[in-house]
């Protein structure tokens, strides 16, 4: 094995020069043999001639191959060597100077055969450099185009979460690539209510990012959000009231036309969408595929809110139900996405609904602020520096009955 390594080690003029001194030694030899051994059958010579005769050959052959060695090594230094350690260079510095090193000035008696490895080399490496700046320029620009996106995906979400009477609300969305399949939503409804909505769409990337702008706008449009307050689930009227029923038509009519106009796209998209009556706290809501949402008080987690339906855009005739719960006083809404139970930690394991569970058992006084960033604290413990496998959303609402309302 060391063998070897020795003979990969030695140079291209080394292992030539050699085995051409050899190579010569053993024919001089074996002529010198075989003069000698002639003479000596034939009686031609006594052997103090034969003596001489062979240190005469001796000498001639040394000089002969001294000479040949001498005329070779210049031959094999302008010929092959100094373009081969030429190429070695150059194969170096691609490391430091790609544009520099595919360039390569030769001799004007360089063998043809070197000079078409070097043309040939030089032809390759330019065009890999051709097309390294060419997906260069398309990274750059596709970044441009992220970044674009991204900008706008976040102009989708609430800049700043509104302020109503007897909620207090925090939020927490971390992405885990530019763009993200995850959104959530606060707005203001008719008559003292607030809706919102956390969703999580399958797959990730520019899909995702489309089909969550989407979802969230047919939401807002169908709940009545845009257009002044006029209430497109009946006509576009303008409703004295907003009614639970109107957040199961609002789920309905987003679902029917996701479903409808873009089931052949193989995506769906979890919500759970629900509004609070600001006077009275009863939270209506329609959990579409989504995870159970939790409400906490100082006792631990109150209720579960699990699924009334299926996620969006999986059957243009799906069935939704819708449930109501009334909050009390000081109890915490906590809204999430999977990619918290789903978080990985370095040893790949998951972060789990049990240990969320867990978290919210022994109960919670403080504000929704101070519950997200608890969930955030421990997520971020549990994860260590392992890098992000999906999409995290967080939305706490925490209901402060302070303010009374005239009926």
């Amino acid at each position: 094995m060391k063998g070897n390594n020795k003979e990969k080690a030695r140079g291209v003029k080394e292992i030539l020069l050699m085995g051409v001194f050899w190579r010569i030694l053993f024919i001089e030899g074996v002529l010198l043999l075989y003069s000698l051994v002639y003479r000596w059958i034939t009686q031609d010579a006594s052997s103090m001639d034969l003596f001489w005769y062979s240190v005469r050959i001796t000498i001639l052959v040394a000089i002969i191959i001294a000479f040949m060695m001498i005329t070779l090594k210049r031959f094999l230094t302008d010929k092959i060597i100094e373009p081969l350690e030429s190429i070695a260079r150059s194969n170096k510095e691609i490391q430091n100077n790609f544009t520099n090193a595919c360039y390569i000035n030769l001799s004007k008696n360089a063998p043809h055969e070197i000079d078409n490895i070097i043309t040939t080399r030089s032809k390759m490496l330019q065009t890999i450099l051709d097309e390294t700046e060419e997906r260069i320029r398309y990274s750059k620009a596709l970044d441009r185009e992220l970044d674009m996106g991204k900008k706008i995906q976040r102009d989708f979400l609430p800049r700043q979460l509104p302020t109503v009477d007897n909620c207090c609300m925090a939020s927490y969305f971390k992405p885990a690539l530019q763009l993200s399949g995850d959104f959530y939503d606060v707005f203001e409804l008719p008559d003292h209510h607030v809706g919102f909505v956390v969703g999580d769409v399958s797959d990730k990337g520019v899909g995702s990012a489309l089909f969550m702008a989407l979802t969230r706008s047919l939401l807002r449009v169908y709940s009545g959000h845009f257009g002044g307050g006029v209430n497109l689930c009946d006509g576009g009227s303008t409703p004295p009231a907003w009614s639970p029923q109107d957040t199961l038509k609002t789920v309905s009519l987003t679902n029917a036309y996701v479903s409808g106009e873009h089931g052949d796209d193989g995506m769906f998209v979890t919500i759970f969408f629900g509004t609070i009556n600001l006077r009275t706290g009863r939270l209506s809501y329609v959990n579409g595929g989504h995870e159970p949402l939790f409400i906490i008080n100082r006792s631990g987690i109150k209720t579960a809110l699990s699924r009334t339906g299926p996620a969006i855009g999986l059957d243009p005739e799906a069935v939704y139900q819708i449930q109501s719960v009334e909050l009390d006083a000081d109890d915490l809404l906590f809204c999430y996405t999977d990619g918290v139970t789903e978080a990985l930690s370095e040893t790949n394991e998951f972060y789990t609904r049990e240990r969320l569970i867990q978290l919210f058992s022994k109960g919670f006084t403080g504000s929704s602020q101070e519950l997200t960033d608890r969930v955030k604290a421990d997520l971020n413990a549990f994860t260590g520096h392992a890098d992000q496998s999906d999409d995290i959303t967080m939305l706490t609402i925490k209901w402060l009955p302070q303010k009374e309302f005239q009926i």
